[in-house]
């Protein structure tokens, strides 16, 4: 029997874009879901699927209940996530991100060029869980599932949508509210409408204590010179292409970032420049999924770095030929560039994978490209031969304390 049921409404804000593909291509290779209004939106079912996918072995058994092998009707509700407009924005801010894959020269591979559609970072998005507990049910148990979920959102250790472990779809807990009802308050239960949020009562998210399954690192970076990840535009009056910007805002996509350190990871360890190591590259930056292959996640996750108090400079220029060193005809174009401004690269390292021996060095792999970075040996984005990509390291953290590279790399150079 019920004894009681629990209400949670929570509001989010994107801290970086998400893409939740509806499966059709008719504006990009991969189009955002929509409902019936034309507002993009999260389905519950994506969210039961992330969450019931962080949480762990004990949690999960709450979550997803057995009997029998067989599964059984969930306790837990969870609701879709629909995007909630403040009173001045009259519609949702989207745009379409293109992608690349490139070879070990930086070289694009044919056939290999896709674009998708994204939400904008700063969108907010509303869903709600509702929890029933019967007889036999741990209330307490049960409601620490939901905590446990919440601090994942909020710490951003839960990603949502499409490109998740490069960045995308990295949420903040706005607010969080509850209502909660016992079998002898049904009529209350009755007149509640779970809808309205000015209907719930106030909730603070507990302290949840070594419930990240991540060590963070972060990287304060400063530019030395400008940057040039291109989107294009072909629309009359426009530039022919500028840096990429989420809201206007100048940013470096994990994607960009991922490409650049696995590939300098993987020449370390092509020409076994560290000695006896056998990191599995793919077993860290994930395998794509091919004919035959069932692919492989990425146990490394790259957020989108945000480009900080940077110069945008607008520049336009020729192509010259490399054989006559004259100007091409028709080859005018203009640009748009961000100069000289900080960010942050943040790289979350699971844990569980860190603690198999074969593994245990992925540290010092990561902290000799962050080394390089800081000498110039490697530039990020394009126009890397005329000076863009340069970045100097400010400093570096790892789960919030002061972490030094060079004592990293000696260990690794040590073979520790």
């Amino acid at each position: 029997m019920i004894k009681s049921r629990i209400y949670y409404y929570v509001r989010m804000k994107l801290l970086s874009p998400i893409s939740i593909g509806n499966g059709d291509d008719l504006l990009t290779d991969h189009d955002c879901l929509r409902n019936s209004k034309g507002m993009p939106f999260i389905p519950g079912s994506s969210l039961a699927g992330v969450f019931s996918h962080y949480l762990g072995e004990e949690m999960l058994a709450l979550f997803t209940p057995k009997i029998e092998d067989e599964y059984k009707q969930s306790p837990y509700y969870i609701s879709d996530a629909n995007v909630v407009l403040d009173d001045a924005q009259s519609g949702v801010s989207t745009s379409i991100r293109d992608g690349v894959k490139l070879k070990p020269n930086k070289i694009v591979e044919d056939g290999a060029k896709f674009d998708f559609e994204i939400v904008e970072s700063s969108t907010k998005f509303d869903f709600r869980i509702e929890v029933i507990v019967r007889d036999h049910d741990d209330i307490n148990q049960m409601k620490r599932v939901v905590d446990v979920i919440l601090h994942g959102l909020d710490s951003g250790e839960i990603l949502l949508g499409y490109k998740s472990r490069r960045g995308y779809g990295k949420a903040k807990i706005k607010d969080v509210k509850i209502k909660e009802f016992t079998k002898d308050s049904l009529e209350d239960m009755l007149l509640f409408d779970k809808f309205q949020m000015d209907k719930y009562d106030d909730y603070t998210i507990p302290n949840i204590e070594n419930e990240n399954k991540y060590d963070y690192m972060q990287v304060h970076l400063r530019q030395l010179g400008g940057i040039s990840i291109r989107k294009y535009s072909a629309r009359a009056g426009e530039m022919n292409f500028e840096h990429v910007t989420s809201n206007g805002i100048p940013v470096i996509p994990g994607t960009s970032w991922n490409g650049l350190i696995r590939r300098q990871i993987a020449e370390y360890l092509d020409d076994d420049i560290i000695s006896n190591c056998c990191v599995k590259i793919n077993d860290w930056f994930g395998e794509e999924k091919k004919k035959g292959t069932t692919g492989r996640v990425s146990n490394i996750i790259i957020s989108e770095s945000v480009i900080d108090n940077a110069k945008r400079i607008q520049l336009t220029r020729n192509k010259i030929s490399r054989f006559s060193a004259g100007v091409n005809n028709r080859a005018l174009f203009s640009e748009v560039s961000y100069f000289n401004g900080d960010t942050i690269l943040e790289i979350k390292i699971k844990k569980s994978i860190k603690e198999d021996p074969d593994n245990s060095r992925i540290i010092g792999l990561l902290s000799l490209v962050i080394k390089d970075i800081d000498n110039g040996l490697i530039a990020l984005g394009g126009l890397t031969s005329i000076g863009r990509g340069i970045f100097k390291v400010v400093d570096v953290t790892m789960n919030g304390e002061e972490f030094n590279l060079d004592t990293a790399i000696s260990k690794i150079l040590r073979g520790e």
